[in-house]
Parts: C-alpha cells; structure tokens; sequence
C-alpha cells in the first residue's frame, strides 16, 4: 500500500481527529493507573491520543516511517520541536521536552532497546493489523523487546476475510503465538469499521480490542 501517497494526498481514512472512543474507555488498562507511565505508539501517525496523554503528565514515545505525519502531529497540536539524526533506523528523532514527546521518524524494524526500553504500556492501533503477515514476528519481537516485563498493550485488530488487506485478519491464537503468551489475550471491547472506511468495501468488518500482557 502506497502509505506516503496516502498523506500527501490527505486520504487517511484511519486518522481519527478526536482522541479514540476505545482508547478514553480503556486508558486505565494502559497506563495501569500510573501518574507518569512511559507509554509506547508504535506506527503512530499524528494519533492524537500521544498528546492527550502527554498533557496528563506521562512520557509518550512514537515511531512513524512517514515524515510528513510526523510534523503535522507536531504542528497541529502548535508543539515545537527539535531534530536529530537516528542513524539506527536511518531517520531523526522529533523531540518535544516541555512535554515528554519524542517520536521517531524511520525504519520501525530497526527500533529497539538501544534507542528506547522500559515502556509501561502500548496503545497499538493501527500498527500491527497494517504491516504484511509475514513481518508480524519481527513487529512483535520489537515490542516484547521495549516493553517491561508484563506491561500491558491495548491492540486493535480486525476481523475480515483472510488475505484482504491492509488492515489484515488476526486471531487471538496468532496474537498469542506472535506474543508468546501462556494463555489467549484479553478481548476487551468491539467495534463495527467506521463509515469512512465501509466506503472503502470493507463494510461488514469489525474491530476487536484485546489486552496483551508481555
């Protein structure tokens, strides 16, 4: 999928504007409570639940490939920044220090620990239902790598025909083989596909919410 050409052309029908419904119901679950959690978007595009939690205090890292989605993150919410060169994902990282934001701009399976580690929670929404099914390992062996031992991550994904994609099928039996779990993930909340993207001939698609303890 040409994900860039989507941006430039401001067709990103999974861009929601208002902080997600499904996430406000279950924050809690992310940040456990915590008053300032290291919270981890991974794929994150200009989500603006970064910046929501940001302002309650918690320190938000993302990782995005698109520059542009990046700045527009930035200058939407009229945050200033600083830029340095991340030559580990071959890329910059775009930093915020008034409000514990840094997102890094690059390849996201060059991410790792060197860069960033002991993340409290996730909120993946978008990431791992988007990336193609064969680098699913290597997506996931990247967030068991960040994450603190049994820290929580709040997934979407969806449930649609097998081999229609992006986003792409996942059961909670691969989510627990992708993830190593000893029992099924959490399914926490559902969702029918919002109405931007049943014009986009995925109408009958739903979305399923679970919880994932590293």
């Amino acid at each position: 999928m040409d994900w860039k050409g989507c941006w430039e052309k401001g067709t990103m029908p999974w861009h929601m504007e208002d902080v997600h419904p499904k996430f406000l119901l279950h924050i809690d679950k992310i940040t456990e409570k915590k008053n300032n959690a290291k919270i981890f978007f991974p794929l994150c595009g200009k989500a603006v639940e970064m910046f929501y939690l940001a302002k309650k205090g918690h320190t938000i890292v993302g990782v995005e490939y698109i520059e542009l989605g990046v700045k527009q993150f930035f200058d939407e919410n009229k945050l200033s920044y600083e830029t340095k060169h991340v030559p580990e994902i071959d890329g910059d990282v775009y930093e915020n220090e008034e409000n514990n934001i840094k997102i890094y701009c690059g390849d996201y399976f060059k991410f790792g620990p060197t860069l960033e580690t002991n993340f409290d929670g996730v909120w993946d929404r978008g990431g791992l239902e988007a990336v193609l099914i064969d680098e699913r390992g290597k997506y996931t062996d990247i967030m068991k790598s960040v994450m603190k031992r049994g820290a929580p991550c709040v997934t979407e994904v969806p449930d649609r025909p097998v081999g229609e994609g992006p986003p792409f099928n996942l059961t909670a039996d691969e989510i627990t083989h992708l993830y190593d779990l000893k029992t099924p993930p959490e399914k926490v909340d559902y969702d029918p596909a919002s109405e931007i993207l049943k014009s986009m001939n995925v109408d009958g698609m739903f979305y399923y919410y679970y919880k994932i303890n590293s």
